[in-house]
């Protein structure tokens, strides 16, 4: 390729050159400097041209630098061609608890205190789900079946935890994709304005799509059918829309004490029967409160010393009398009494250096209590 360039540059000048030759001939006979200035010219650009051909047939090769030599000027690099942007998506972060197994899920719920009607129901569900795994694994045809239910009892006795616990069984066993658990109240599906409580409800179901949508105290939303300007039955008329059409990718359970949640089903004619079953959640007996407040104790490396009979009577006289509260918060209570307790116990080792940082004395109990 390159011979066959040279042989057509060749060409072209010896051409180039006989032009010259006529026409300086004729320009001779005018001015003789004239041809000159010309010849001059066409030589510079005879030059141009053969220098063209000489970098093409031998390319001059680009400097390096010589690790011996530093003056060695470096050779010269392009500037980098543009990268193409990632198409990668950013990595989801998945909502807290979805990462629980179904197992770990299980043995937590086992480990906790009382429940057994509780865990019973689960069992039920569980060996249900685990059927229907079965039966398309084997081929065979499964009805779908609404999943959507009802949790009744008071606050504090384990209704989310086994909310987790279920989102994490339905994950395993793939009945939901996710098995998340998205936790709202009233506050989160209602606004205050006309047009914006549906989207704002939307919102959370979006959220909780292939998994769990746990609304707590359910029953504040049909609370204020007779209060004009009130939207929570813009938010039921949503949820029950979603309900029947995201069966499949979504749970809903509803929350609350049994006479209001009572009220609540009964509030629209399509409500009660989009929630199959209902799971009633006792509350702790002042036995098994005394238990719980024990193993939190134990968690947070405390121990009773000391008269054990007495602060053991102290704390169940106090439970009892406490739990009469229709507002009484069960297990969150004892947590509430275990930072009281650890209160006390702080005061008291503020001004004994050496005490056991252990150590949970009657004092200390009768403090909390405020004895």
């Amino acid at each position: 390729m390159i011979q066959n360039l040279v042989k057509r540059r060749k060409v072209s000048v010896f051409l180039w050159l006989l032009v010259l030759t006529a026409v300086g001939s004729v320009i001779s006979a005018v001015d003789q400097n004239l041809v000159w200035y010309l010849l001059l010219g066409d030589v510079g650009v005879i030059a141009w041209r053969l220098a063209t051909i000489q970098s093409r047939i031998n390319p001059i090769p680009e400097a390096s630098v010589d690790p011996q030599d530093p003056g060695t000027p470096p050779a010269y690099q392009p500037p980098p061609s543009p990268r193409p942007r990632s198409t990668f998506r950013p990595l989801r972060v998945d909502p807290v608890g979805s990462s629980l197994s179904a197992q770990g899920a299980l043995d937590e719920l086992d480990r906790m205190v009382g429940l057994a009607a509780v865990k019973r129901e689960l069992n039920k569900i569980m060996a249900s789900a685990q059927v229907e795994q079965r039966r398309r694994a084997s081929g065979l045809s499964v009805s779908p079946v609404s999943r959507h239910m009802v949790f009744t009892g008071p606050p504090g006795v384990g209704k989310t935890v086994v909310a987790r616990t279920l989102g994490a069984i339905y994950r395993d066993l793939g009945v939901l994709p996710r098995g998340h658990v998205i936790e709202t109240d009233r506050s989160g599906l209602v606004a205050e304005y006309i047009g914006q409580t549906a989207q704002k409800t939307k919102d959370r179901i979006n959220e909780a799509m292939g998994g769990i949508l746990f609304i707590d105290e359910a029953y504040t939303l049909a609370a204020g059918r007779a209060v004009q300007g009130d939207f929570g039955q813009e938010a039921i008329d949503t949820l029950l829309k979603a309900m029947e059409d995201y069966r499949e990718r979504l749970v809903v359970i509803v929350a609350g004490y049994p006479a209001q949640i009572g009220q609540f089903l009964s509030s629209n004619p399509g409500l009660a029967s989009r929630f199959p079953k209902t799971i009633p959640f006792p509350a702790y007996t002042a036995d098994e409160l005394l238990e719980i407040l024990k193993r939190m104790l134990k968690k947070e490396q405390l121990r009773f010393v000391g008269d054990q009979a007495r602060m053991d009577s102290m704390i169940l006289n106090w439970l009892t009398s406490r739990s009469r509260d229709p507002g009484f918060g069960n297990a969150r209570e004892v947590r509430t009494l275990v930072e009281r307790i650890r209160e006390a116990q702080a005061v008291r080792l503020a001004n004994d250096p050496s005490g056991d940082l252990q150590a949970v004395t009657d004092s200390d109990i009768q403090e909390a209590l405020e004895i």
